[in-house]
């Protein structure tokens, strides 16, 4: 595999970053990441070309098998983080498996998707037979990212594309929004831009789950950043 080095614009790279392979644009490629040949077939790691978007579902199970992060593949510790969106902190429920904090950190301040709100998904060019993640996905960029650490994470079958990731309580909650810390108003405006799609689901189950998202939005409000001089300017 040829050598690449590291894209000079983004953030210090953890030290179990710096032990990934590196793509042809200069980006750490994931653990979770699919490397695929010209035909579009998985081929073994360092082979091919990294997709990002194509998750290599074994690794799931090998990640919450053994205890390894889903960024850098080495063992976790007793704290967990997960990158989540606003969304998801209101119902606490994660499509990926967890994460060490700096693993965390610096995918949400590298990701080109999560840095740059204006960027959409790629579905162009997916391998034959890719399917989504499990669970319901919402495809907005929310526009900010949240690194949600816990001790305590579930994992149940959501469908028959695989699992998902119910959060424990949190230990602590970073929110950013293009790479840097988001303020109050940021973290609000993707709230409110997304609740629709929360509440059209929960009035189409009735009034318990009405009731149920009420309260969970309460709760999701308590993990949002207090208010400050910068979001009195915004």
């Amino acid at each position: 595999m040829p050598i690449h080095h590291v894209l000079s614009t983004l953030p210090p790279l953890p030290d179990r970053i710096k032990r990934l392979p590196v793509d042809a644009r200069g980006y750490p490629v994931p653990y979770f990441v699919t490397w695929l040949d010209e035909q579009g077939r998985a081929c073994p790691n360092g082979q091919g070309k990294p997709d990002f978007r194509v998750v290599t579902a074994q690794r799931i199970a090998q990640c919450v098998r053994e205890k390894r992060c889903w960024i850098c593949g080495e063992t976790l510790g007793a704290y967990k983080s997960f990158v989540i969106g606003p969304m998801c902190a209101v119902n606490r429920i994660s499509a990926e498996p967890p994460q060490h904090l700096e693993c965390a950190d610096f995918a949400a301040r590298a990701c080109p998707f999560l840095v740059n709100p204006t960027q959409h998904r790629r579905e162009k060019g997916l391998p034959e037979g890719h399917r989504d993640a499990a669970g319901v996905m919402i495809r907005r960029n929310p526009g900010v990212a949240l690194i949600y650490t816990t001790r305590s994470f579930n994992v149940f079958r959501a469908d028959d594309r695989g699992v998902l990731f119910e959060l424990g309580d949190p230990h602590s909650v970073r929110w950013y929004c293009e790479g840097r810390t988001a303020t109050r108003a940021e973290v609000m405006a993707s709230i409110d831009g997304g609740l629709p799609i929360l509440l059209a689901e929960a009035e189409a189950e009735g009034p318990y789950a009405v009731a149920c998202l009420n309260e969970m939005m309460a709760r999701a409000i308590t993990l949002v950043p207090p208010r400050n001089a910068s979001d009195a300017c915004a």
